[in-house]
């Protein structure tokens, strides 16, 4: 029988402790998951797990083909962080991301330093330095050079000297295409961002992709990733034939969107079934609640930190790219129409 979660706590306790007390100033190996579970009489199931909690903390590292280590006693005191001129100061899922870094690194004794785009090269950050927002190849070269090992949020498909932790966009805008086109909609509208940003570009990407699968034509409108540019858009929307389904590749354009419907008579989902992403708290608190993509900035943080930590340890391997799921949440903005396909009735409930 698998351990309760107060026994589980217990475990992981436990190992702290124990890990705390032969923790050095280098790299030292646990013993396996079978030893331990017999040391500590418990199964390989809660040790498995409290493994991955240590790893989440920052107190151990595990190394592709070499095992798991307790990290260092003092393995880095600072974690630098440059943002994009691009970032705006109110932008949730960064905001969002901030919050959750800060909240981790300090249980790890580590502080957080921001570092300024513009910054003059002699007064170059150390590694590691975790960039957010898009930097152009000019700049991050320059920023190879001064700090050394990068770690970036967002993706660079053509470089491989960057450590990339990132979210997959284009999974994102196939599956919002398949929920729709699944829902039994055939007339879709895609409000996108500008290229420049890979979040837009490559949810854009997914999305038509799927689309052209099925053989469904597409309206692509492009404007600002905001409440206004979703706004704008809904009144480019009324001057034709409404579609029936929407993806927007972001939640405040879904919202401003709707609202922009809803001012107009349009009801949702009865008249248009939309769906957003990023989860912004806004989501929920529509009416009707947003159907969206979940970007989970805790799950990004701790597997960022874990790679921070493992490169740290072994500089030896500096390509790695980590790609996360985004989860979706489904609500009520998305409504299941009757179809008919191949001379049959069916009704997607």
């Amino acid at each position: 029988m698998e351990k309760s979660p107060l026994i589980k706590e217990r475990l992981i306790e436990q190992l702290r402790v124990q890990i705390r007390s032969i923790q050095k100033d280098q790299l030292v190996k646990i013993p396996s998951e079978r030893d331990l579970a017999e040391t500590f009489e418990a199964s390989r199931v809660s040790v498995r797990a409290a493994i991955k909690t240590l790893v989440q903390e920052g107190l151990l590292v595990q190394l592709i083909g070499k095992g798991t280590y307790i990290v260092p006693a003092v393995l880095m005191d600072t974690l630098y962080v440059m943002c994009s001129s691009d970032i705006k100061g109110n932008d949730p899922y960064y905001t969002n991301f901030l919050v959750e870094i800060t909240n981790l690194a300090s249980k790890q004794a580590i502080k957080i330093s921001m570092v300024h785009p513009d910054l003059p090269r002699e007064a170059a950050p150390k590694s590691p330095l975790i960039l957010i927002g898009q930097m152009d190849d000019e700049q991050l070269d320059r920023l190879k050079t001064t700090a050394g090992q990068l770690f970036s949020i967002q993706r660079y498909a053509h470089r491989e000297d960057i450590i990339q932790i990132y979210f997959d966009d284009d999974r994102i805008g196939s599956k919002a295409a398949k929920t729709l086109y699944d829902a039994g909609h055939r007339s879709f509208t895609l409000l996108a961002g500008p290229d420049k940003y890979d979040s837009s570009r490559l949810r854009k990407q997914g999305f038509l992709a799927y689309c052209q699968t099925k053989d469904v034509q597409v309206q692509v409108i492009t404007e600002k990733m905001n409440w206004e540019g979703g706004r704008r858009a809904a009144d480019l929307l009324l001057t034709a034939e409404l579609p029936n389904a929407i993806f927007a590749v972001n939640d405040w354009m879904a919202a401003g969107c709707m609202q922009g419907l809803r001012e107009n008579g349009r009801a949702i989902p009865d008249d248009v079934s939309i769906i957003g992403c990023d989860d912004i708290p806004l989501a929920a608190q529509i009416s009707p609640r947003l159907t969206t993509f979940s970007l989970d900035a805790k799950h990004l943080v701790e597997e960022l930190l874990s790679a921070i930590h493992r490169h740290h340890a072994d500089a030896s391997n500096s390509k790695e790219q980590i790609i996360l799921s985004a989860a979706m949440i489904s609500r009520e903005s998305v409504s299941h129409i009757n179809l008919k396909h191949e001379g049959v009735d069916t009704f997607h409930g």
